[in-house]
């Protein structure tokens, strides 16, 4: 059955309740409307939200939502709820509800789309955007959770179901979604398991892309294996798909390699590769420095018409690439849409000349090293600003602290600025004294000299006057260094 804009949904609160494992509080009803958030919801909506109290409620019934579903009902909610005669569902697991929602969402706006998901430690903001700018590009209606944050790649909160209605009001049915999945997510340093699984199956995606896999999310996972076995839920998801689907994997990546045991015996999955060229291991899309991306062994792309020669970003294209020749596109426009590719603010951005001032999401270990080798190539002397991560743990902190040092341990020349960025972040991202301590004691046990700045400002002007023109600043880390380019342009920097 094919859904438009409001129409009826065909379930009720009650079942929808053990759809999620909820328990419902109030009246069972038939539902119509969309998933969507307290803040956007009109009449007839369905609301998800993590936490909901009293207030909250009484919000919900005066804008007319026909159910609202929390993981957390504070103070008197449940009570005001049934007073108000407000149909509202308690669950342990608010992931549970918002892959419904998006399952539900697919099938109401998007229900012949080409659905694709990328998911890994790096590169698949990066590896999302492109493939939205190409199907865009070629004139798909083309749907993308990504952004410079990747605020939307995970089941907290219902904003893809939100976005995919939005979109349709818009734009029209959706025939290609572009989907980023955050290949570990959790709430409170508590896991929120086979989070990729989830939202990927929930997508019932055509592809699945596998980037890579390295340390990242440590408070979340126990331990690199647990990590995998997150990030394989990508694979383990093609195999409830009934149709034929693809599952792009990183051969460079031993990790990610393996991952095609998970659909070995699924005759309906395609497995594609990418990595480095070998003449004796032909790989479906492979790279061969300063001579391009080939697809088998005929050219594909020629070096000098890449939009980015980053070894990093070379591997997104290449992942990308795999999925235009899967999905038979014509290759010259592929060619023409990556010759004018833009990308997403903070992926190796240059922000200025002489000095050169990169700014990059760098925030995990392995993210650290590929920008610091990459990007000391493009100076004399090399300046790294990093952004401490605030607020997610010690051994994070400790396994980027041992990438700079093992990075840097062999440069002639470099200064190592940190920064607290206690001047632009929020109480979610604040650095612990333990997290700072955790950070320098790497670094001193390893040799590394550093200075630490309190703010963020005072670290950018610092390195900005330390560095000659022929010089090189990398910006690294996530939250922390995202108002750098701001930062600079109000101290006339760039």
């Amino acid at each position: 059955m094919k859904y438009y804009w409001g129409q009826k949904m065909n379930i009720s609160t009650s079942n929808l309740a053990k759809e999620i494992e909820g328990k419902l509080y109030g009246p069972d009803m038939d539902l119509k409307g969309n998933f969507t958030f307290l803040n956007t919801a009109s009449m007839n909506d369905i609301v998800i939200r993590h936490w909901i109290n009293d207030k909250g409620i009484q919000i919900a019934y005066e804008k007319g939502v026909s159910c609202l579903i929390t993981q957390d009902a504070k103070d008197n909610s449940i009570q005001t709820a049934q007073e108000l005669g407000l149909p509202l569902i308690v669950t342990h697991h608010i992931e549970y509800a918002t892959a419904y929602a998006l399952k539900h969402s697919v099938k109401a706006y998007a229900p012949d789309a080409f659905k694709m998901a990328v998911t890994g430690t790096n590169g698949k903001s990066t590896t999302t955007h492109l493939l939205f700018t190409i199907f865009s590009d070629l004139n798909y209606n083309t749907y993308t959770n990504t952004d410079a944050e990747s605020e939307g790649n995970t089941l907290i909160d219902p904003r893809v179901s939100y976005e995919l209605a939005e979109y349709y009001k818009s734009n029209g049915e959706i025939e290609v979604i572009s989907l980023e999945v955050s290949e570990v997510q959790g709430w409170d340093d508590k896991l929120m398991e086979n989070h990729s699984y989830q939202m990927i199956d929930a997508l019932a995606t055509d592809v699945s892309v596998i980037t890579n896999a390295s340390f990242d999310h440590m408070n979340l996972v126990e331990s690199f294996d647990e990590l995998l076995y997150e990030i394989e839920g990508a694979a383990r998801a093609l195999n409830n798909q009934n149709k034929e689907t693809l599952l792009v994997l990183n051969y460079d990546d031993e990790n990610i390699r393996k991952m095609n045991n998970v659909v070995l015996e699924n005759p309906n999955v395609t497995v594609m590769y990418f990595g480095n060229y070998d003449n004796e291991k032909l790989l479906d899309i492979s790279y061969k420095e300063n001579e391009g991306i080939f697809s088998g062994n005929t050219l594909y792309i020629e070096y000098g018409d890449l939009p980015f020669t980053s070894l990093h970003f070379i591997q997104d294209i290449m992942a990308a690439i795999a999925v235009c020749e899967y999905k038979g596109l014509d290759k010259d426009k592929v060619i023409n849409s990556l010759k004018g590719y833009k990308p997403l603010a903070r992926r190796f951005i240059k922000l200025r000349d002489n000095p050169v001032i990169i700014d990059d999401f760098a925030h995990n270990p392995s993210g650290i090293q590929l920008t610091i080798e990459n990007g000391a190539k493009l100076g004399e002397k090399l300046f790294v600003v990093d952004a401490i991560r605030g607020s997610r743990g010690d051994d994070i902190n400790c396994e980027i602290a041992e990438a700079l040092a093992n990075t840097l341990k062999d440069k002639d020349d470099y200064t190592l600025l940190l920064t607290c960025s206690r001047d632009v972040v929020n109480h979610l991202n604040t650095v612990t004294d333990n997290e700072l301590k955790v950070f320098t004691e790497t670094l001193d046990a390893k040799g590394i000299e550093y200075t630490v700045l309190d703010t963020l400002e005072e670290a950018l002007i610092k390195s900005y006057e330390l560095a000659a023109e022929e010089d090189v600043i990398l910006l690294l880390g996530a939250q922390g260094m995202d108002p750098a380019s701001g930062i600079l342009a109000k101290n006339n920097i760039i």
